[in-house]
């Protein structure tokens, strides 16, 4: 069996790669929007991408499935339960997929979001009886999935159904699965995550505080007393996700380069202006009415989801050693293609 953990800087999303070379398929499992290191790894391991899962409509990071699909016309599944406006297959709870000596099962974990899922994988050349489970946004390494996201109108629902899920679905399961999450540190989607990739049900059970509590009433009330900040660009990124992200756009940097004038009309026709350098830079001199967030050590994407509105049309200001190209990635990530220059 083919099984690959891949992290994308910057969001602390994980995605995975699950298949079977000597069969020659592969499924992929929660796409990251760029979407070269799973065509590069079928390329490698002589396999061709069959299937696309998602395991719940994201909140935090735009997916890549529809650039996925149409290098690859594999096809993209998701719960019937999620109102997507794309052409998707659709999941239930139980059913099974087959790719050469690699196995999932489908478990409908709502909580997170009520489309959750969590997919119980087998090395069917070791053991029909399942090795792992990805649990997407259900259960992370410490810390387990906020129920906040899709609304406060279903939120009562949605911390019984986190609770069941948890304690229910997965409470039937064996301690020696490795867990493998949607998350890990630095992401919003949950409230204390630890920097581990990886953990197992056993572990989880006897260290994570969210699983240690006695009924429904003080998980409800630990869930629900310090949930992490809700950045704005989230909003924008679920709808992207519920109509499919379009291919993203090529970043130019000799076509987008601009002069300080150009920079003020752009600023002028109601552009952000978003400053990436770091904070001793911006503090010494800077443009007024631009926003500040330091990328000097690597990407802040939660805070630039928290400054700028979705959708905006944003103007970069870059330090030395900034490389543009790199940068408009990682704020496609998060749903932000409107780079003018």
């Amino acid at each position: 069996m083919l099984f690959v953990q891949i992290k994308t800087a910057g969001l602390g999303c994980y995605s995975y790669v699950v298949g079977c070379p000597s069969a020659g398929v592969m499924a992929v499992v929660d796409p990251c929007r760029e979407v070269g290191e799973y065509i590069r790894l079928a390329r490698e391991h002589e396999t061709r991408i069959t299937h696309i899962f998602e395991t719940h409509v994201h909140a935090d990071h735009v997916s890549g499935a529809q650039e996925l699909r149409s290098l690859t016309c594999a096809d993209i599944y998701i719960h019937e339960s999620a109102p997507v406006g794309y052409e998707a297959k659709k999941l239930a709870e139980g059913d099974e997929f087959r790719f050469g000596s690699a196995a999932m099962r489908v478990l409908h974990t709502p909580g997170h979001t009520p489309n959750s899922v969590s997919f119980l994988v087998s090395d069917l050349a070791r053991s029909e009886a399942p090795e792992m489970i990805l649990t997407g946004d259900l259960l992370f390494v410490g810390d387990v999935g906020r129920p906040d996201l899709p609304g406060d109108e279903i939120l009562d629902e949605q911390v019984g159904n986190l609770y069941d899920s948890l304690y229910g679905t997965l409470g039937g399961l064996p301690d020696y699965l490795e867990v493998y999450p949607a998350h890990g540190e630095g992401s919003l989607c949950g409230q204390g995550m630890s920097a581990k990739p990886s953990s197992t049900l056993g572990y989880e059970r006897i260290t994570n505080p969210m699983l240690l509590h006695p009924d429904f009433a003080g998980f409800k009330q630990a869930i629900l007393s310090n949930l992490p900040m809700r950045p704005q660009s989230f909003a924008g990124i679920v709808q992207t996700n519920l109509h499919g992200a379009p291919i993203p756009p090529k970043c130019s940097p000799a076509e987008l380069a601009l002069s300080p004038a150009g920079l003020a009309g752009v600023q002028k026709s109601g552009a952000y202006v978003l400053d990436l350098r770091g904070a001793l830079s911006f503090g010494a001199a800077h443009i007024p009415g631009s926003v500040n967030v330091d990328f000097t050590d690597g990407p802040r994407l939660n805070w630039v989801g928290t400054a700028i509105p979705p959708g905006a049309a944003i103007a970069l200001v870059l330090g030395p050693g900034s490389g543009f190209d790199e940068i408009c990635v990682e704020l496609q990530r998060i749903g932000y293609d409107n780079v003018k220059g």
